[in-house]
C-alpha cells in the first residue's frame, strides 16, 4: 500500500478551510484523489450563470475550480509552493 492514502484521509480535514488564493478568498468544498486536488468555490461575490440541462441560463452560482495539492516530502501540504494561503 502506498502513503497516498493516508494523505488523502488527511486533507478531508481541510474541507470547510478558507484559503486565499490569486486574492480572493475560497472555500475548500471537497478533495479529489486523483491528483490530489483542492475543489475550491468562490466565498466572495464573483459567480458565473449556470445552465440548466437545455443549455439556458436560468441562476447564478458562485465560481469553482480544482487546484493541484502539492506536499512535502514530509506528507505535508505545502502552502506556499500551492500559492494559497490557509485561513482561520
Amino acid at each position: 500500500m502506498t502513503p497516498v492514502k493516508p494523505k488523502i484521509a488527511a486533507l478531508r480535514d481541510a474541507i470547510g478551510q478558507r484559503v486565499r488564493f490569486r486574492d480572493v478568498t475560497f472555500e475548500i468544498i471537497e478533495i479529489l484523489e486523483d491528483g490530489p486536488s483542492f475543489v475550491l468555490q468562490d466565498c466572495e461575490k464573483h459567480t458565473s450563470i449556470q445552465p440548466d440541462q437545455h443549455g439556458e441560463a436560468h441562476r447564478r452560482v458562485p465560481n469553482t475550480m480544482t487546484l493541484p495539492v502539492l506536499m512535502t516530502t514530509e506528507g505535508v501540504l505545502d502552502a506556499d509552493a500551492m500559492g494559497i494561503e490557509l485561513l482561520r
